[in-house]
């Protein structure tokens, strides 16, 4: 069937493509698709003459510069002239963190492996989506679109900025606390835990009273210290404590 303008032209080839394509990709996937899958078709139906013609009536008769433009008024069109400025939507930071949790990813290079495939396998995320309803790929793929995530460095950005507030998700305990469902009352504090643990290696028992002390060392400092800033400043409490409890020397009789 004819395509009655450059426009529906454009969303057939995103149709037939089904992934994840930046701009420039995107111009050059076009090209390709008219030129081997949509001509083959028109050829069939109405002669190679007038396929030409037909370009003509489509505006697409100057090859690179008339097909460039057709790609940018569609993306235009799709998703405005810029990325949304209100950050990323709250679903992607928790697929970032289903995907650390069930993944165990290590490093930035495996987490964003890991999330690109979660993402674009019909058997990730895609699959949870569609859940049954009538819901194609392509339609999958204008999702995410939407959601900011257009090509596989929207990828690689939205996991620096997950990553940004949560420096410790590679640790083996953060990935295990990710995978734990809410707790009722007090609620998971994940960097508390991970001081706690590095505490432990220092001092494996601890006392109420030293409990408390880490707690407050986290609270009042956690913004200002790091993890090891603030285990050396717990080895200074008790260093101080030490102090506190050895006897005084009694005094010497000459």
């Amino acid at each position: 069937m004819l395509a009655n303008s450059a426009m529906e032209l454009v969303d057939r080839c995103y149709e037939h493509h089904q992934g994840l394509l930046d701009l420039e990709e995107f111009k050059g996937a076009f090209i390709s698709y008219v030129f081997e899958v949509y001509q083959a078709e028109v050829v069939a139906m109405i002669g190679h003459d007038a396929f030409y013609d037909h370009l003509e009536e489509l505006n697409l008769a100057n090859c690179r510069k008339d097909f460039d433009a057709a790609v940018d008024e569609w993306f235009l069109r799709q998703y405005g002239s810029k990325r949304e400025e209100d950050g990323y939507h709250d679903l992607l930071f928790a697929l970032v963190k289903t995907t650390v949790a069930h993944c165990h990813s290590r490093s930035r290079e495996e987490l964003i492996h890991d999330l690109t495939k979660y993402l674009t396998t019909p058997t990730g995320f895609m699959a949870r989506w569609k859940n049954r309803k009538a819901r194609t790929s392509s339609m999958y793929f204008r999702y995410l679109m939407k959601l900011g995530i257009r090509t596989h460095l929207d990828i690689e950005l939205l996991v620096d900025s997950w990553l940004i507030e949560h420096p410790h998700a590679f640790h083996q305990r953060a990935q295990q606390m990710m995978d734990q469902p809410p707790r009722r009352g007090r609620p998971n504090n994940l960097e508390l835990s991970l001081l706690f643990d590095e505490i432990h290696q220092v001092k494996p028992e601890l006392t109420p009273r030293e409990r408390e002390r880490i707690r407050k060392i986290y609270y009042y400092h956690r913004k200002q210290l790091t993890l090891a800033a603030m285990v050396e400043k717990f080895k200074q409490y008790l260093a101080s404590r030490e102090i506190q409890v050895k006897p005084a020397k009694s005094p010497q009789v000459g």
